[in-house]
């Protein structure tokens, strides 16, 4: 038996309203993941966890990748989780059992070089500058603020700090009226969806989890003059795999940039190295403990020990760059950001990009995962992206 407990997310509104210079369009449904090749046109046989009574059996397959050969990844058949965390002991810190770069490191491997693939091995992240130009970024950074501007709009009309209207969700600033994030702008937003199968970002993606891949959570995070707060340090995969059932850290972020970071408006900082560790974290998942982490995290935070341990032996670092870079980084790798009291404008585009073979299943923690526009179930959206080679921003 396969777990999906898919919950859809479908877009209920059928207008057409300018914004800005372009136009958005809501249909009554989703953009269809036409463009999406189905899992049967490939090779190798990709697989959920399946569910024997309370038993999880972790089941990876091997297959012809992009790049040269996939190599084969043997994987724990067991009861035991190797990534426990929220736990009622005390916290601690695991050696990472599993891979960071899956794939095959040699030169002619893909887009990414030997050199840069063993820095990214090494330190969890890699920025890499320039790979939009000023046009592409622009198109899309006005799109964004557009959507946002008319967004909080409905959002202070409504005296919500969180709204899942349908058709999008978005979440405020703490005690503002401020948007923070817009999320899952890629199915109803052309230009996010386009960015979101970029080649230039996809493939090396690809070519760092080795398997074809889908988005797992995106969002557009709006850390705005004056009003941005921070995000405290934590692991992307803590929570995926707690609260919404992601097996294995077979998956990355990226974010691209839709403006200039820097370490005064709040630039990403990280503990390099730390991703080759987990921190099991104490402490229980509370109830919807998703609505209120979206502002400020209380649950899956490591102790100031383990960070302080973590820090000792990597240091931390700014990820900075000009408005077009993108930052690609380890789901594990430990990160959080300060908040932005500056007059600068710091707008991302975050993607998490998972691999088919690691799709969710029901999660280790809490009964019930978190909602589809920040844990993809969806079956017509696990589906293989198709990079594009020529996105029409």
């Amino acid at each position: 038996m396969y777990v999906t407990m898919a919950t859809t997310m479908c877009i209920t509104m059928a207008t057409r309203r300018s914004i800005g210079n372009g136009v958005l369009l809501l249909p009554k449904r989703t953009i269809q993941p036409s463009n999406m090749r189905s899992m049967a046109t490939k090779a190798s046989t990709y697989t959920a966890a399946p569910i024997y009574g309370d038993k999880r059996f972790f089941s990876f397959t091997t297959s012809h990748s992009f790049y040269g050969n996939r190599r084969h990844h043997v994987t724990m058949t067991t009861e035991e989780d190797p990534y426990p965390s929220r736990l009622p002991d005390a916290a601690e810190i695991r050696v990472r059992p599993d891979p960071v770069v899956w794939g095959d490191d040699s030169e002619q491997a893909g887009p990414f070089s030997r050199k840069e693939l063993q820095s990214y091995k090494t330190n969890g992240y890699i920025v890499v500058e320039g790979l939009f130009d000023a046009q592409e970024i622009k198109r899309c950074r006005e799109t964004f603020t557009a959507l946002r501007d008319e967004f909080e709009e409905d959002m202070e009309s409504n005296k919500k700090a969180y709204i899942n209207a349908g058709e999008y969700a978005c979440i405020l600033e703490p005690g503002s009226t401020k948007i923070r994030s817009i999320f899952s702008t890629l199915k109803f937003l052309s230009v996010a969806n386009q960015l979101s199968r970029d080649r230039r970002v996809v493939g090396r993606v690809q070519q760092i989890l080795d398997d074809d891949v889908y988005i797992h959570h995106s969002r557009v995070n709006f850390q705005q003059a004056f009003k941005g707060s921070g995000f405290y340090w934590h692991s992307d995969f803590e929570t995926w795999h707690v609260e919404d059932g992601m097996p294995r850290p077979r998956c990355l972020s990226c974010v691209v940039l839709m403006a200039n970071n820097l370490p005064q408006n709040g630039a990403l900082m990280v503990i390099p190295g730390s991703h080759k560790h987990y921190i099991a974290c104490k402490g229980e998942t509370p109830e919807n403990h998703w609505q209120s982490s979206l502002q400020d995290q209380y649950a899956g935070i490591p102790t100031h020990e383990a960070l302080s341990q973590m820090a000792k032996a990597g240091g931390i670092h700014y990820c900075t760059g000009e408005a077009g870079s993108v930052i690609f980084f380890d789901c594990n790798l430990m990160h959080g950001s300060h908040s932005n009291i500056t007059p600068w404008d710091r707008t991302n585009f975050f993607l998490a990009y998972n691999s088919v073979d690691n799709r969710l299943v029901s999660p280790f923690g809490p009964t019930e995962p978190r909602p589809e526009h920040i844990s993809t179930r969806d079956p017509a959206w696990v589906q293989p992206i198709v990079p594009l080679d020529k996105p029409e921003y």
